[in-house]
């Protein structure tokens, strides 16, 4: 039988595949890191939820706290447990991450990584920004704000301790979106210096704690560029000192941000479509559990935009 369907190229009928599919549940396991970031995300799930009302679909809904890679590991598998078909995942940067992934992908259950990637893993495909180049934009505007001189500070997410070893033997190291600001500024600035990234861990207590010791420390520091969440913590310690030289680039329009922009504390940011990054993972997860259809790249980036005071309404 199965040379007869290789000889003549045979294909299931998607639509008989759908009609099938209508009897069975539909498990979609949703693992998102505890971010600023997830709201959006899982808004945009349930809106593209909504062109499949007519499939009984259940969703399996998790949020871990970042870098607690054991957490999202464990609910990995118990996803697997659950049987999930697939899983829509913001993945913690961490080799063993990979190798969870990697087995669900020995499973046949395709996980969608969103928002975040982990190089090197078989996941299905990837969704978000192309941090990198967001990285590049980021550095360009720094560059440009300060007229190519200066001290710039990072604030970023970082990776999970007691991993650092095995993260550059991955070259995972640095955040995309760091590595994009500092090959940027490299090559284009070199009269400005990009000092030791600050880890954060998205927690806003640390955050507000390192900016007070960044501000107190580097007396020269011009500008900060936040890979992360925690930007209203670092607007509110600049506020709080009176800092209103510092140029301070970032990632998102969440309402806070916004009002900074507005308040010129902020100076501009860069958006990723988080929503949009939320509705296309589950379409494209959906479109190939129902229809066989596969993503037609491996990384699906969505738009880089910047937004400046002048353009908030």
């Amino acid at each position: 039988v199965q040379k007869i369907i290789d000889e003549y190229g045979y294909r299931p009928n998607p639509i008989g595949q759908a009609l099938k599919k209508q009897d069975q549940k539909i498990k979609i396991g949703v693992i998102l890191l505890e971010v600023d970031a997830k709201e959006r995300i899982l808004s945009g799930i349930k809106e593209g939820l909504s062109a499949y009302q007519s499939f009984d679909i259940e969703l399996m809904y998790h949020t871990v706290n970042y870098p607690d890679v054991g957490e999202q590991i464990r609910l990995i598998h118990k996803m697997i447990e659950q049987k999930a078909d697939g899983i829509i995942l913001s993945p913690i940067n961490s080799p063993e991450i990979v190798s969870v992934i990697d087995y669900c992908n020995g499973l046949h259950i395709p996980i969608i990584t969103v928002n975040t990637d982990v190089k090197g893993s078989q996941r299905f495909c990837f969704i978000g920004q192309e941090g990198e180049r967001a990285g590049r934009v980021g550095g360009r505007l720094m560059g440009e704000f300060l007229n190519g001189k200066g001290n710039v500070a990072v604030f970023t997410r970082g990776i999970s301790p007691g991993r650092i070893k095995n993260a550059l033997h991955l070259g995972i190291a640095f955040t995309p979106n760091f590595k994009g600001l500092r090959a940027m500024i490299k090559e284009t600035y070199p009269k400005m210096h990009v000092l030791k990234s600050i880890r954060t861990d998205e927690d806003a207590m640390t955050i507000a704690e390192e900016t007070r010791n960044l501000l107190e420390k580097e007396k020269y520091l011009k500008g900060i560029f936040i890979t992360c969440g925690g930007v209203r913590e670092v607007g509110k310690v600049l506020k709080e000192q009176g800092k209103e030289d510092i140029k301070v680039i970032c990632y998102e329009d969440y309402p806070d941000i916004l009002q900074l922009l507005k308040e010129e504390v902020v100076d501009a940011t860069i958006t990723s479509q988080l929503k949009v990054q939320g509705k296309q993972s589950i379409e494209y997860l959906l479109d190939y559990l129902v229809y066989d259809k596969k993503p037609p790249k491996k990384h699906l980036y969505t738009n880089i935009r910047i937004l400046l005071k002048e353009c908030i309404y």
